[in-house]
């Protein structure tokens, strides 16, 4: 969990990518955009192909693979100079920058008791969630006056992680078994798992939690500047919510483990759509977003506490990596939608339109995870001590 926390809190490179390209390589908004959609292309795919290798390598080779790719890729980022290059470098950084993520949560499901599953992956989302408001910190501290720097915290962040997977030999008695090389139907390969209604109706409403959440990133900024908020403001609602993560799971998670998974996932999508309508009675006040963003990061704590437990459920013990590499990469597939949701919604209607949307986005996930519990057996997801199916569920 140290080893991922200080993972995460590397994570300086992505929220100030445009920043650099405009800034420092002089590319005009349209170049910095197609290099941005490279990095979310490579962040769709990536976590799926690392879950792939996560089953087949094992979790160490595969922690230390991914790693060792993204260190070499921020390292190399910032040399390079023409849109062609900087395009494929940004989809490397992208395919390999959420990769460890796959291999890590893997392990929580290899190594922690069926019964402690669910605190453990709350413990490692607080504590992502402490690495990347480190990440914030230092990337406002060196964005003004030394961005090319940031690459080589990210790069120092990662080799760091690798080194303690090194050290304290993380992984290293887990290696995937006959089940993983030659997975067929029942064994948690993606034949079974396309027959896998339950799992891909979870990954399907997933998304559209995501594409709410995501706004956060791509529409809050931009209504914040629309309404005449300067970035500095943005900023502080960024800390705000990252204060707020790490403040309100540790009260939550008792309540949130006597619960049923999917009810907290429908309980935080929600209070999450409830937080983004809350944004249309801001207007133009920055205590306004501030009320709105302890809502919405109250629905993100709660469904993302939750999550991961309902994944694994689902998830044969053999196909621990690919299914979680597939639901992960819904995070990628979602900074792609998102941004046209909210430039759609921002053309045709305004910020009360794009808000209007993502509450309803909200509410359709809410309604999705409620019906998908309904048909799923009581037994799966009780709060005891019942085993995750092997085989993949018919409807």
């Amino acid at each position: 969990m140290a080893g991922f926390t200080i993972c995460r809190s590397g994570c300086v490179v992505v929220p100030f990518l445009s920043l650099f390209l405009v800034r420092q390589q002089h590319f005009g908004p349209a170049e910095a955009a197609q290099v941005s959609a490279a990095f979310g292309a490579g962040w769709a795919i990536g976590p799926a192909i690392a879950g792939w290798l996560a089953d087949h390598m094992g979790r160490r080779a595969t922690l230390l693979l991914a790693l060792a790719a993204v260190t070499a890729t921020y390292l190399l980022l910032p040399a390079l100079h023409s849109l062609s290059t900087l395009t494929g470098a940004a989809f490397g950084v992208g395919l390999f920058f959420d990769g460890p993520r796959p291999a890590v949560l893997a392990l929580v499901a290899d190594l922690v008791p069926e019964q402690a599953r669910g605190r453990a992956y709350a413990r490692l989302y607080w504590a992502s969630n402490l690495g990347a408001g480190l990440a914030g910190c230092v990337g406002t501290a060196l964005s003004e006056r030394h961005m090319h720097v940031l690459f080589y915290v990210a790069a120092a962040s990662n080799s760091a992680f690798a080194l303690i997977i090194l050290i304290r030999r993380i992984g290293a008695g887990h290696h995937p078994t006959k089940h993983h090389v030659h997975p067929g139907p029942g064994t948690g390969g993606y034949h079974s798992m396309i027959r896998d209604r339950r799992f891909l109706a979870l990954v399907g409403l997933t998304l559209v939690y995501l594409c709410c959440y995501q706004q956060v990133l791509f529409g809050l900024p931009v209504a914040m500047e629309y309404e005449g908020l300067s970035p500095t403001g943005y900023g502080f609602i960024n800390l705000l919510n990252a204060i707020g993560v790490v403040a309100f799971q540790p009260l939550l998670q008792a309540w949130i483990t006597r619960r049923t998974p999917l009810v907290v996932c429908a309980t935080g999508a929600i209070v999450l759509g409830l937080g983004m309508g809350g944004n249309l009675g801001a207007r133009q006040s920055l205590i306004g977003y501030a009320l709105a963003a302890s809502v919405w990061t109250l629905g993100e704590v709660l469904f993302f506490s939750s999550v991961m437990t309902a994944v694994e459920r689902l998830t044969p013990a053999a196909g621990r990596g690919r299914y979680t590499g597939v639901w992960a990469s819904t995070m990628g597939v979602s900074s792609l939608i998102a941004p046209l949701i909210s430039s759609t919604a921002l053309d045709a209607g305004g910020t009360e339109l794009m808000w209007m949307m993502s509450g309803a986005l909200g509410a359709i996930a809410a309604i999705g995870f409620l019906v998908l519990q309904k048909r799923i057996d009581t037994t799966t997801f009780a709060t005891g001590d019942s085993e995750p199916p092997v085989t993949p569920a018919r409807t």
